[in-house]
């Protein structure tokens, strides 16, 4: 047994549970779906880098809202991260650059003076493809009163920030359920009956919010908005110190949809202030997820572990396309990883396992088997419940079958380059 194995198991039952842990701080900053646990990615970090002393930078090639980063960034190491998603690359630099200090206050305060200003006359409402079908009239005023005023905002860390405030209130009016990630209209009764406090709430949370930011440090961050398997083909052989992220378990479209949960507030936001590489991203409401690690069809497996070649064998010809699909992307994926970290340096992978077919895809597994014949031994293995999670524990239902679980819990691999 490693003596990081004997680290991580010396913490003893629960440790790794964080059961009483609930985001709050600068992680609450702005929601976003499935968001690590940022006190166990802390530890994980604090502990390599006291038992490593030679890690000078992180990696995290898919940093959603920006966790692993934020605590890398506590302990001095230069960030590198990407992400699809340009609505989790802005959190991620609101979270990293902060605020300008010396000038929120006024800003805030124009903000309100602008919002104040536009009520009072006509304004051309904001319009995209199917508006009115996800929002109310008189919410899709208001939300442009507020877009308008940010607009005007010419310091960009503070218009990059209320633009993250922003992203809360489109979805907390919108016309969708927020029992799920997906685009799922609510009921007409409840459209109907929902309080417009859109103005004031957003005025509440730009006073509230920034408070929990923290001054920019000193770090080198590269903070890169795009598909990471192109974005890591430019990064430099053998230049990472550490790599910690949490993969997609699966194609966005049929795990987390997190494209779905961020469009609406996207197609809000200036696009100017997104950094957008591929227009193709706001092209419709699926783009982000069919752009996504899986979400383009391939047919043929580029190559395969045991564990997944059992498991493909076991299921219907019908399901195998995504599952095909999603592995033949995450090893390229695992590839580029393992080319950019260093000899002899670690990454940290929390993984999940999904289910298709109603068969569990145990991908803990098959990570495990893909590195290790690919130049990675496994230093430390931990298995952590998942006692909070924003998404049901039953998800969609599977023929006669009923409802398939979703992730209680989740593994964490660390694996060391030869």
């Amino acid at each position: 047994m490693s003596v990081i194995q004997n680290k991580l198991d010396s913490y003893g039952g629960n440790f790794w549970d964080f059961e009483n842990f609930k985001t709050n701080g600068i992680h609450k900053i702005a929601n976003y779906p499935a968001m690590m646990v940022a006190p166990m990615q802390h530890k994980l970090i604090e502990d390599l880098y006291e038992f490593e002393g030679n890690i000078d930078n992180i990696f995290d090639p898919f940093h959603g809202s920006g966790t692993t980063l934020v605590e890398g960034d506590k302990f001095g190491m230069d960030l590198v991260g990407i992400d699809i998603n340009p609505l989790a690359n802005l959190i991620t630099k609101v979270k990293l650059y902060g605020v300008n200090f010396n000038t929120i206050y006024n800003s805030i305060e124009k903000v309100i003076k602008n919002i104040n200003k536009f009520t009072n006359i006509d304004i051309e409402p904001m319009n995209f493809p199917n508006i009115n079908k996800w929002f109310r009239e008189d919410i899709i005023k208001d939300l442009t009163i507020i877009r308008e005023s940010i607009v005007l905002e010419k310091n960009e860390k503070n218009r990059l920030y209320f633009w993250s405030c922003f992203s809360d209130i489109v979805r907390k009016f919108s016309n969708t359920r927020s029992s799920t990630f997906k685009l799922h209209i609510k009921e007409q009764e409840k459209i109907n009956l929902m309080q417009n406090t859109v103005i004031s709430d957003f005025i509440k949370i730009i006073k509230e919010r920034h408070h929990d930011l923290h001054p920019e440090s000193s770090t080198n961050k590269k903070i890169i908005q795009g598909d990471s398997l192109f974005e890591m083909r430019k990064i430099d052989s053998n230049s990472i110190d550490l790599i910690c992220t949490s993969p997609p378990y699966g194609d966005n479209g049929t795990t987390v949809t997190y494209g779905q949960f961020s469009i609406l507030s996207l197609f809000w936001i200036d696009r100017s202030d997104l950094s957008i590489s591929d227009d193709a991203l706001l092209s419709n409401y699926s783009a982000i997820d069919n752009l996504s690690l899986g979400g383009r069809k391939k047919e043929e497996l580029i190559c395969s572990t045991p564990t997944l070649s059992r498991y493909l064998n076991s299921i219907s010809d019908s399901k195998k396309m995504k599952v095909i699909t999603f592995f033949n992307d995450y090893f390229k994926a695992l590839e580029e990883m393992i080319r950019v970290l260093k000899s002899n340096h670690l990454m940290i992978l929390t993984l999940g396992n999904r289910r298709v077919d109603y068969k569990e895809i145990k991908l803990d597994e098959i990570t495990s088997e893909f590195t290790l014949s690919n130049n990675m031994t496994l230093e430390a293995k931990l298995k952590r419940e998942i006692p909070y999670k924003r998404i049901p524990r039953r998800i969609s239902k599977v023929g006669n079958l009923g409802a398939v679980s979703s992730m209680n819990t989740e593994t964490v691999l660390i694996l060391r380059k030869k």
